[in-house]
């Protein structure tokens, strides 16, 4: 699991330091994904290096290797040549 970051923001007034906001980022890895592909029956990907995809007519589905196009989208290619994109949702 990813670190969250948390961001501060403070400003000193006199010997004091107020805090004035706090604002944490969540990574993409912990966003919700969702991926389309013809003939997708079901998918799994959470961020990382692979996203396991089933498609019809086949019994079960594959981890296959994705390739980031930016922070929200990434794109890959099923064994069968099927090109499937995942974006955060």
């Amino acid at each position: 699991m990813k670190k969250l970051h948390t961001v501060c923001t403070a400003a000193a007034v006199g010997a004091t330091v107020a805090v004035v906001g706090v604002l944490t980022v969540t990574p993409v890895a912990a966003a919700t994904w969702e991926c389309t592909a013809k003939n997708l029956k079901n998918y799994r990907y959470t961020g990382g290096a692979r996203a396991m995809i089933h498609l019809s007519p086949y019994n079960s589905g594959g981890n296959y290797r994705v390739t980031k196009v930016s922070d929200t989208k990434v794109t890959g290619k099923t064994k069968d040549g099927t090109s499937f994109t995942c974006v955060v949702k």
